[in-house]
């Protein structure tokens, strides 16, 4: 029998030379590749093995990987940023808010970081990756935090939500309305997520889960929302399985439910205009649709208007959802009729009802009508769209609204323009004056009638006027705001004499020269309280007991066109070409864009100067 051979071990000669294996399992001949993580046997040819395994496919491959390749932590600063770093990531956090101010993709990044580094600095970062992360870990938890501040330091604050389909995603932005003593009306974006429907249950249980989560539960003074039956119970709010009834039993009090009122105008509008022998909604909807996408019928109505002598303008669309669109389309239409009227009266193959309107000689009276109607209705809801207009402001528009009908049908008022085209009429045998009235004061008691129906819930708003400071308040109205937010359970009653003596102090600077100021530049209300309390800091005089009825009446909303605005601005951000994008990035892009009021050259100053935000966009933390 021949002797047995010696077998091979990792000598320190061989340990020195290949560094990337270890020894296992105790033993000196069984080896893991640090590289490839393959475990293997020397006993028997002790560096031949080694060799025979470095030539093998799947260490060559893992070789080839990491050569190429380097950790993600040799990209992080490992030492403290310079002052060089910082302004950099000034410059870097500056365009990535710049992205999200101008809905720009953050792909685009990736060239356009490659272009300053050509161009201007060539330790400039801010591709895709690092645009997106800045914006979803920096910024926007930093809006939050600012928010969460002025939630912890307010009195009383509003909830506004609604929901509004991307695809097949239900998304429910939730914003909060409060008023800052230095800075004024706030409506910042608290949560945006995405539910499975628009139940009522669903939504309490969001509206609920996110009040916890911020801890404001005490704080909610009133919901805002569309005035539908499934956030409002419908006109008379008598039923229990809608949001606001839950909600007020969630909570435990009574709040403000506050709908949107330019919806009711623009609504009541609508079903007046029902009453009216034309269905003008129906024509202005066909004569655009039978122009709007068809370039030889519009070529053919620009020869109409030359021969008549008009200047040719577009069809403008109209839309039920859209509240600003009825005025100016059929603005639009009146300016064009003699050479629409000509054109579809010569035309064989053109709609019916756009032929049978045309040739109704009251055809022009019934749209000059519903112009001058329009007219008045339009200007109320531009009013009511405002940002930031309170709740007792909207009572007060649709207050001289219904005057405004109530009169016009108490004085039967015909517009002018109407007038004469009756007298026309009439002298052709067509018209009975008497008949047109009835129909014209049919239009103002149902739209009056309308407005009366669905804003009740405003009436007991009235006795904030005072708050508006349009005049100098007295103390018996003040009194009459205290007991009411009393009532709500957020004033002490028992603190009325030092309110009393605030309010004493507050008459020493709102005079009438001040109101007369104010008046002039037409100051809004809650800029007006903002001069006071202002004022009083400075003269370091206590003002908390007034704070909080102002702060109660001006975080009342009048509309929900806050929200409304919110969805106009995912439409811009979430196109169809943003296929990658998700309700978390959606969400932090909404937070950044909305709850920061700077330009962007105000933003980068900003960043210059904070050091907190700069170090986290230097930091990889962020990731």
């Amino acid at each position: 029998m021949g002797k047995p051979k010696r077998l091979c071990r990792f000598t320190p000669e061989l340990r020195n030379k290949y560094s990337f294996l270890k020894e296992i399992n105790g033993s000196d001949s069984e080896l893991l590749c640090g590289k490839c993580k393959r475990t293997f046997n020397i006993s028997h040819g002790g560096g031949y093995d080694i060799e025979r395994h470095i030539q093998s496919i799947k260490h060559k491959s893992a070789d080839l990987a990491v050569s190429s390749s380097k950790p993600l932590t040799t990209y992080y600063k490992s030492s403290a940023p310079s002052s060089r770093d910082l302004e950099i990531a000034a410059a870097e956090g500056a365009w990535a808010y710049h992205t999200v101010s101008e809905n720009q993709s953050f792909r685009s990044h990736d060239c356009f970081s490659k272009l300053t580094q050509a161009c201007f600095e060539p330790k400039f970062h801010c591709a895709r990756t690092k645009c997106g992360q800045i914006v979803t870990n920096v910024f926007a938890p930093y809006a939050i935090d600012i928010l969460t501040n002025q939630l912890k330091n307010a009195n009383c604050i509003s909830i506004l939500t609604d929901a509004s389909n991307h695809g097949n995603i239900k998304l429910f932005p939730l914003l909060v309305r409060l008023f800052d003593p230095l800075y004024g009306i706030q409506i910042k974006i608290l949560n945006v997520e995405s539910q499975p429907g628009e139940t009522s249950d669903i939504i309490i249980n969001y509206i609920v889960k996110t009040i916890d989560d911020n801890n404001i539960r005490n704080k909610v003074a009133a919901f805002c929302g569309d005035n539908t039956n499934c956030n409002f119970g419908g006109v008379s709010r008598r039923g229990t399985n809608n949001v606001f009834h839950k909600l007020q039993g969630k909570l435990g009090k009574q709040l403000i439910g506050v709908g949107c009122a330019a919806h009711i105008i623009h609504n009541a509008i609508q079903t007046a205009a029902d009453c009216l022998p034309i269905d003008i909604e129906c024509i202005i909807v066909k004569i655009y649709s039978f122009f709007y996408i068809y370039t030889v019928r519009v070529e053919e109505l620009k020869d109409f208007c030359m021969f008549v002598e008009i200047e040719y303008k577009a069809i403008l669309g109209y839309s039920k959802t859209r509240w600003l669109s009825l005025m100016p389309s059929v603005e639009r239409i009146l300016k064009l009729f003699p050479a629409l009227k000509s054109y579809f009266l010569s035309q064989d193959k053109v709609p019916l009802i756009l032929k049978t309107f045309f040739s109704n000689p009251c055809a022009e009276l019934w749209l000059n009508f519903i112009h001058s109607q329009a007219a008045t209705f339009h200007q109320h809801v531009l009013n009511i769209e405002g940002q930031n207009i309170l709740a007792v402001e909207v009572f007060n528009e649709i207050k001289q609204l219904k005057n405004n009908l109530m009169h016009k049908k108490q004085n039967k008022f015909i517009p002018l323009s109407v007038r004469t085209l009756i007298r026309q009429l009439e002298h052709d045998g067509l018209v009975q004056e008497s008949d047109i009235l009835t129909v014209i004061e049919n239009f103002y008691s149902t739209s009056e009638q309308y407005l009366t129906s669905w804003t009740y819930h405003f009436e007991e708003l009235e006795i904030m006027e005072c708050i508006t400071l349009k005049k100098v308040p007295n103390w018996s109205e003040i009194e009459k705001v205290a007991e009411f937010i009393s009532n709500k359970g957020f004033f002490n009653p028992n603190n009325d004499t030092a309110l009393f003596d605030q309010f004493m102090l507050t008459l020493q600077y709102v005079t009438q020269e001040k109101i007369d100021e104010w008046n002039l530049e037409k100051k809004p209300t809650d800029q007006r309280w903002v001069c006071i309390f202002k004022y009083f800091k400075e003269k370091d005089i206590q003002c908390d007991k007034m704070i909080i009825i102002v702060e109660y009446v001006l975080c009342l909303p009048g509309s929900n066109a806050s929200t409304e605005r919110v969805f106009s601005h995912i439409t811009k951000i979430w196109t169809k070409e943003k296929t990658q994008l998700n309700v978390s990035t959606l969400k932090a892009l909404l937070i950044t864009k909305l709850n920061f009021d700077y330009t962007c050259l105000e933003f980068y100053d900003l960043l210059k100067k904070n050091s907190f935000l700069l170090k986290k966009i230097v930091s990889k933390d962020k990731y």
